[in-house]
């Protein structure tokens, strides 16, 4: 209990701190993956499983810090899951590397959220508590356009998930 009230608690306070900070450049974004999903079955027995993911995201950016909201999508054969974010990113510089009109911007981040994981093989659904941290490289391409590399890793308290990991790439619209 006291966990979703300190997480509601998180995000309404979040999202006024950073309503004057991100108002001038807000984004849509579709992403594309590999990930890696960890788990433990009912007799202890450990697996891993590797498939695509995709997923979609909205959010807002200055030079210092983007702030999305993120839903992801993962089906390896008979387990799947669904998962809602809040990310974090810390840009730790911007334009260190310009060219003409492209500007590289690798960042720092973490995020939580909630998961909803399935396997239909042994009947399991369960939903849970999600956080972790990501690393990657953003970069601008056009005014309006900048493209994502990252790896994404993920723990959950979900007694059958132990973590999830990937590498996402994704393309997101600056308005």
């Amino acid at each position: 209990m006291f966990n979703k009230v300190f997480l509601i608690a998180f995000l309404i306070f979040s999202s006024l701190q950073a309503k004057d900070s991100f108002t001038s450049e807000r984004l849509l974004g579709i992403e594309v993956g590999y990930g890696t999903l960890k788990t433990t079955d009912t007799a202890g027995v450990e697996s891993s499983s590797k498939d695509a993911e995709y997923g979609f995201r909205i959010g807002a950016q200055n030079t210092d810090w983007r702030t999305t909201l993120a839903t992801n999508f993962y089906r390896a054969g008979d387990k799947k899951y669904q998962r809602a974010m809040l990310e974090f990113d810390r840009f730790v510089w911007a334009s260190l590397y310009k060219t003409d009109s492209i500007v590289f911007k690798p960042y720092l981040g973490g995020h939580i959220g909630w998961m909803r994981y399935t396997d239909d093989a042994v009947g399991t659904k369960d939903n849970g508590f999600l956080y972790g941290g990501q690393v990657g490289l953003a970069w601008n391409v056009l005014r309006e356009v900048d493209f994502d590399l990252g790896y994404r890793y993920s723990v959950t308290n979900i007694s059958t998930v132990n973590n999830l990991g990937g590498f996402v790439f994704g393309v997101n619209y600056i308005y």
